[in-house]
């Protein structure tokens, strides 16, 4: 009796697997990344985070739509997927060099897969932006992502990473935390500037129909020369 023939594999379903993907990247990222394939291709991955980017651009254009308008939220949609696109390439740059300089075991390749499969952070990272200071636990998070996937993907030493890659991340958010804060505290005065140079602008344009106005009732009217004599 001969042995059954294996099963096929499961044919790929990019929209209908990415929502479970993207929560076991985010509940089990050990999991995940221990079991991420280093030389798996750039297909799956792309896809993956092509979507993720779509649904960032779609959250960050709801608010635009609602101070700006319709154009500026269709420019939203069309840029934040471009460059989210190329901020993915240098990720993937940025990962390999430091994965490198750490003594990983790392390639173009799976770099640029852990940085698109890490993309799954990004509507959360879209929806924390209307709550103060929240992309900031958000950012944490998406370094620990990061953290954990060198380590379980480019076989980068445990302590290295943390220290390393967890100091250069601690840097940076206190960077965003400072940014954040001063931000906050220049928001009044920066509205009440616009007010004034609202004001302003409207004060100069009724000046400038008050002058013309004036020169128009200033400037001396031809006069109708006299009938001939007969």
């Amino acid at each position: 009796m001969s042995d059954a023939a294996p099963a096929p594999p499961r044919p790929s379903r990019p929209i209908e697997d990415a929502l479970p993907t993207a929560i076991e990247v985010l509940t089990d990222p050990r999991g995940f990344f221990a079991s991420l394939d280093r030389e798996g291709g750039y297909e799956q991955p792309a896809m993956f985070a092509g979507l993720l980017l779509i649904v960032h651009a779609a959250i960050l254009a709801l608010f635009p739509l609602v101070r700006f308008g319709l154009l500026a939220a269709i420019a939203t949609l069309m840029m934040t997927p471009l460059f989210g696109a190329i901020g993915l390439l240098i990720g993937a740059a940025i990962v390999l060099i430091v994965s490198r300089a750490l003594g990983g075991e790392a390639t173009f390749e799976s770099s640029f897969r852990i940085v698109a499969y890490s993309s799954a952070i990004l509507p959360a990272l879209a929806i924390a932006t209307l709550i103060p200071y929240l992309p900031i636990l958000v950012q944490a998070y998406a370094i620990y992502l990061c953290i954990i996937a060198v380590i379980a993907v480019h076989k980068v030493d445990e302590q290295r990473a943390w220290t390393v890659i967890g100091g250069i991340g601690a840097v940076l958010l206190v960077l965003m935390l400072i940014s954040t804060m001063t931000a906050r505290r220049l928001q009044p005065k920066l509205e009440e500037l616009g007010e004034k140079l609202e004001r302003s602008a409207e004060e100069l344009g009724r000046a400038s129909d008050s002058l013309q106005r004036e020169l128009d009732d200033a400037e001396p009217r031809p006069r109708t020369a006299p009938p001939p004599e007969r």
